[in-house]
C-alpha cells in the first residue's frame, strides 16, 4: 500500500509541474521576449504617434522606440504648432544611429519651409536608405507655394529609394552620382535643368515613376542604362497642348503610360527591349481624337512596340486602329492581350486588327467599359492560338431597375453575348473562357431575378457552337 502511494504522489506532482508550466506561458509576455530587431520590425508598421504609445507596456518597451529603424509621420488632427513641435521632439530624442526608412506627410505651408529641411537633415545625416515625402500644400499654386526640395538631397549616397509628391524640384547643374534604385515622383514641379540629368546621375537606377509631373519645358527621358527596367509616366490633365514628349530607352522592360490625348507630341524610339506595355487615356477620351495626327501618333506608338509579349489597351488605342488607313504594316507578338473596350461597333474593327495582326495570342483579358454595340464582331482570324480568355465587367451597363423582365435585360447584353459567340466558334485551341461579372450590379431583393438572368445566360452560352471541345466556361 506504501509503494502505490508513491505512485499517485509522484503522478499528481507531475500534474501540478505541468499545470503550473501552462499558467507560466499565459503570464508571459512572448511578444516583449522577441529580439529587438523584430521589435523594430513590428514598430516599422506604426505611424510614430502608435509607436511612442507603445513605451508605456513595460520597462522594456519604454525606451524601443528611441532606436527603431523607421520613422513614419502622418497629418495629425492637432494645431499646426503642436504638430511642428510633436515631429521636432521626437527627431531630437531619437538616438538610432541609422535611418532605414523616413516616411512623412505634412501639410505645407511656405513659413514651415527651414522645419522640413531640417527633417529631411536628420534623415540623411542618419545614411538613410528610403525617403517617401509627401508635402500638400492648401493653396493651388504648386510653384508658387509648394515646397521646394534642398539640393542636399542630391548629395546623399545612401538612398536606394526615393518617393516626393507635391513638390518642387530645381535640378541643379552637378549631380553627384547617387545609389538610387527606385525614383517615384508625383505632384512634382521641375524648374530648370533636365531630368535626364537627374536619371544619369543614377548609375543602378531600375524604376522610374512620373505622375501628374509638371515642367516648364518639354519632357525628354533619355534613358541609356541598363539596368532600367520598369519606366511609368502618368501624364497630369494640365500639361500644354504645344508640348513634346520624347522617351527614348533601349533597356527598359515594362513601360506604362498614361495620357490625356492633348495637343502634344508623343514620341517613343528605341524601346527595343521591352517585354510588356500597357496604355491608357485620362477620362474617356477615346471619341475626341479625330484629328488624323493625334491617330498617327498612337499608331506610331503601337508600331515601336510591335515585338511586346504583353499589351494592354484602352479604347483610345483600339479606336486609332479602327478609324483611318495605313496601319497595315504592324504585326504584333503579343501573346497576352488586355483590351479595356465597350465592344462598340466604332471599336470592333479595332480589336478585328489587333487580332488578325497578333498570330501568336494566347491568353486574351478583356475588361468592358460601356456597352453600346450593335452587331456581332465579324473578324476573319481564327484565332489559332487563343486558349485563354477573361472577360471582366460583364454585366457593367445593366440597369435591373428599369427592366421588369428578365428577358429584357438578357437582351441588353446581346452585343457581349455575340463577342462570346464569335471567340467560342473561332478559337480553336481555347481551353478556359473566364466570366467575371460586375461588381457594381445591384439586383436588390430581385433575388430570383438574377437566378433567373444568370440561367438563362448560362443555357445560351452552352448552346453556342464552339472550335475547341475542351472550351470550359465559367462565371466568377
Amino acid at each position: 500500500m506504501e509503494a502505490t502511494y508513491v505512485v499517485k504522489n509522484s503522478k499528481s506532482s507531475k500534474k501540478k509541474k505541468k499545470a503550473q508550466t501552462v499558467e507560466e506561458t499565459r503570464d508571459r509576455d512572448c511578444l516583449t521576449e522577441l529580439p529587438e530587431p523584430l521589435l523594430h520590425n513590428i514598430l516599422s508598421y506604426l505611424t510614430m504617434k502608435d509607436v511612442i504609445k507603445t513605451s508605456v507596456l513595460s520597462k522594456r518597451w519604454r525606451y524601443i522606440w528611441l532606436s527603431i529603424t523607421c520613422l513614419k509621420f502622418l497629418p495629425m488632427k492637432k494645431q499646426k504648432y503642436k504638430e511642428v513641435g510633436f515631429i521636432n521632439r521626437t527627431l531630437l530624442l531619437h538616438k538610432g544611429p541609422k535611418i532605414q526608412k523616413f516616411s512623412i506627410t505634412f501639410v505645407y505651408n511656405p513659413a514651415h519651409a527651414h522645419q522640413v529641411d531640417s527633417w529631411i537633415h536628420f534623415a540623411i545625416a542618419r545614411n538613410v536608405n528610403e525617403l517617401y515625402l509627401d508635402f500638400p500644400c492648401k493653396r493651388s499654386c504648386l510653384f508658387r507655394y509648394g515646397y521646394k526640395l534642398p539640393h542636399f538631397i542630391f548629395s546623399c549616397r545612401s538612398l536606394t529609394v526615393l518617393a516626393l509628391k507635391h513638390c518642387v524640384i530645381r535640378i541643379p547643374v552637378n549631380f553627384i552620382p547617387s545609389s538610387l534604385k527606385i525614383l517615384s515622383l508625383e505632384h512634382v514641379f521641375f524648374i530648370g535643368g533636365d531630368i535626364s540629368d537627374l536619371i544619369s546621375s543614377s548609375p543602378i537606377l531600375e524604376y522610374l515613376s512620373l505622375t501628374n509631373c509638371l515642367s516648364s519645358s518639354d519632357l525628354y527621358l533619355s534613358i541609356f542604362k541598363v539596368g532600367m527596367k520598369t519606366l511609368k509616366i502618368y501624364e497630369s490633365h494640365y500639361y500644354s497642348q504645344s508640348s513634346k514628349l520624347d522617351v527614348y530607352a533601349p533597356f527598359i522592360v515594362s513601360f506604362e503610360l498614361v495620357t490625356n490625348m492633348s495637343g502634344k507630341n508623343y514620341v517613343m524610339k528605341k524601346m527595343q527591349s521591352l517585354e510588356s506595355a500597357s496604355f491608357d487615356c485620362i477620362g474617356t477620351p477615346g471619341l475626341q481624337f479625330n484629328a488624323e495626327d493625334k491617330r498617327q501618333s498612337i499608331v506610331q506608338i503601337l508600331d515601336e512596340v510591335h515585338h511586346v509579349k504583353e499589351l494592354r489597351l484602352c479604347s483610345c488605342y483600339i479606336l486609332a486602329l479602327s478609324s483611318g488607313e495605313g496601319q497595315d504594316f504592324i504585326t504584333f507578338a503579343v501573346t497576352c492581350l488586355r483590351i479595356k473596350t465597350g465592344l462598340t461597333k466604332w471599336e470592333l474593327p479595332g480589336i478585328d486588327y489587333m487580332l488578325k495582326h497578333s498570330p501568336n495570342i494566347e491568353t486574351l483579358i478583356i475588361s468592358i467599359d460601356k456597352n453600346e454595340g450593335e452587331k456581332e464582331p465579324n473578324f476573319l482570324n481564327l484565332l489559332g492560338n487563343l486558349k485563354t480568355v477573361k472577360l471582366y465587367n460583364f454585366m457593367s451597363d445593366l440597369d435591373v431597375h428599369t427592366s421588369t423582365k428578365t428577358e429584357e435585360l438578357l437582351e441588353k447584353l446581346q452585343n457581349e453575348m455575340n463577342f462570346l459567340r464569335f471567340l467560342l466558334k473561332n478559337s480553336k485551341v481555347l481551353e478556359k473562357l473566364i466570366i467575371t461579372t460586375c461588381k457594381g450590379v445591384d439586383f436588390g431583393k430581385s433575388e430570383s431575378k438574377k437566378l433567373k438572368l444568370m440561367f438563362l445566360l448560362t443555357q445560351e452560352l452552352l448552346s453556342f457552337p464552339r472550335a475547341s471541345r475542351d472550351a470550359q466556361i465559367s462565371f466568377s
